[in-house]
């Protein structure tokens, strides 16, 4: 058994912001991905100017390179996998890879010259699984991950978020970031040139870019499930809500309608995940 939920917050739908976070489900494998958002223009709408956010939302990017990026992800997991006789933590890093080659692919024929604002590289963070005899292959980038819940919706095991802010303190302290201002573009160019696929910066995070460098932060791993143990594979926009005394009770008595409907009360922007049970 399998359930997948796409939240977007309902401000997001009024205003027609694309959907960047997507999912699949392909028997036992599934893919989660979530866009990483654009520059519709080089500054950004001021923190508290309402007309600055409206104009933002209104010239977003449409179709959405993150969207797309996030799209390419979901449509190659699955098929590498597949391709794969033996389905374990191998095939899950090898599908990470196509798909960044893929995403890569894409970039170089559309957006040939990077500034790292406007023109940055389209790409997404992600999370794959693929489940073969009771043993859960993973694998993730990121602040997408896996968790795993015990018969009685108890958290049981979940992956370190990888995301950017995992290193914000330390950051800090940095000469590069001594006068940082995300509203700056000059700012936001040496974050995503420094900080991004960039091993040699110990307070760095990945994306699928396409840049080969982003693959040294996909994280694998295996794990046995128990029997009626439910694993999800999510986005970071609903990380919070699957931690929460409420899912735990949803996910018990396999409330699925329940789950969705805390995630979209709940939900800031946008959000992925996707139940399975091992029956």
């Amino acid at each position: 058994m399998e359930k997948g939920f796409a939240i977007k917050n309902w401000k997001l739908k009024l205003l027609r912001y694309p959907s960047e976070d997507t999912y699949i489900i392909n028997e036992k494998i599934i893919a989660v991905a979530d866009g990483v958002t654009r520059d519709p223009f080089p500054k950004l709408p001021g923190r508290y100017s309402l007309t600055e956010r409206i104009k933002f939302f209104l010239k977003y990017p449409r179709p959405s390179p993150a969207r797309i990026a996030a799209y390419i992800f979901c449509k190659t997991f699955p098929k590498v996998i597949n391709d794969y006789n033996i389905k374990d933590e191998n095939a899950v890093r090898m599908a990470f890879t196509e798909a960044n080659n893929n995403i890569y692919l894409w970039n170089t024929k559309n957006i040939p010259e990077i500034d790292y604002l406007v023109n940055d590289f389209a790409g997404c963070v992600a999370a794959g699984t693929v489940e073969n005899k009771g043993i859960l292959y993973y694998g993730y980038i990121a602040d997408c991950g896996i968790a795993v819940f015990d018969e009685n919706g108890k958290s049981k095991f979940k992956t370190e978020n990888e995301g950017p802010d995992k290193h914000e303190t330390a950051r800090k302290y940095s000469e590069k970031m001594k006068n940082f201002e995300w509203n700056n573009p000059e700012s936001r160019k040496m974050f995503r040139k420094y900080y991004r696929n960039n091993p040699e910066e110990k307070c760095s995070f990945g994306v699928l870019t396409g840049e080969k460098s982003a693959l040294k932060y996909v994280k694998t791993g295996a794990l046995e499930l128990g029997k009626n143990e439910c694993y999800v594979v999510y986005s970071d926009g609903v990380e919070k809500i699957l931690f929460s005394d409420e899912f735990s009770k949803r996910l018990r008595t396999d409330d699925f309608n329940g789950i969705e409907r805390l995630c979209k009360k709940n939900v800031q922007y946008e959000g992925t995940l996707v139940i399975s049970k091992n029956n």
